[in-house]
């Protein structure tokens, strides 16, 4: 018998299960590969994400312990304060998710107000009575916008003195004040709670609770702040508005 006789030719049949065996090692190497991907694409979201709620709760912790009513000092020493329920600290009462925000804004901020406070500075201290009324008022707003990023607002104006006492802002911020500072606390958050330690206690201090989640995933980070105001907490139970 000869060589050409012994070789044996290959069957359609088998480069059929040649291709199959070939398709489904391919298949499998690819979702290893997608999945080990998708895995680093997780912890390295969690590792980010985990470090800017800190910041962003950092933040928040020192402007809530910034709030104070408005006041005026005069040489020699006269304070003039307004303790008006319009400069408590008011903040959202319960947990605001970012799809509830979409359209909502207002002057001098995108999305809806989270928390809202003001601070309040003398201008001048230490000098003529003449030149030492005024109060500079700093705004603070958290705000959360329906993509997902939580912002944080600075804005400021200055009041005379003599106009402290019967001072009132129906909103915080109002029109006019100037913007200083803006910045992108967080993102991808789907969540805010904002809730007071003690619900009896108007000064309590404000729980704030940040939830983000991974687009088209289920790995979550969640952070919270713990601030202790100088004024009263004003609850808010409606999105916007206020």
């Amino acid at each position: 018998m000869t060589n050409r006789q012994n070789r044996r030719g290959v069957t359609i049949m088998e480069i059929v299960i040649a291709s199959a065996v070939t398709a489904l090692f391919m298949t499998g190497l690819f979702s290893l590969y997608r999945g080990g991907s998708n895995l680093s694409n997780a912890t390295l979201w969690a590792q980010q994400t985990a470090n800017q709620l800190k910041l962003a709760c950092r933040e928040i912790n020192s402007a809530i312990k910034k709030s104070t009513y408005p006041a005026s000092l005069t040489f020699p020493g006269d304070i003039s304060e307004n303790t008006g329920n319009h400069f408590g600290l008011h903040h959202y009462n319960g947990t605001m998710y970012a799809t509830q925000t979409s359209g909502i804004g207002g002057t001098g901020f995108v999305g809806a107000k989270v928390l809202a406070l003001t601070e309040s500075t003398p201008a001048k201290t230490g000098f003529a009575a003449a030149d030492n009324k005024d109060a500079v008022l700093i705004y603070h707003i958290v705000s959360l916008e329906d993509t997902g990023k939580l912002h944080y607002y600075r804005l400021q104006e200055t009041v005379a003195g003599p106009s402290i006492a019967g001072l009132t802002r129906p909103s915080i911020p109002p029109g006019g004040a100037a913007s200083t500072f803006s910045s992108v606390l967080a993102r991808d958050v789907e969540s805010v709670t904002c809730e007071p330690t003690s619900p009896d206690n108007p000064r309590s201090p404000l729980l704030v609770r940040i939830t983000c989640k991974i687009p088209k995933g289920e790995t979550s980070r969640s952070e919270q702040a713990v601030g202790t105001p100088n004024v009263a907490l004003v609850p808010h139970n409606n999105i916007g508005g206020w």
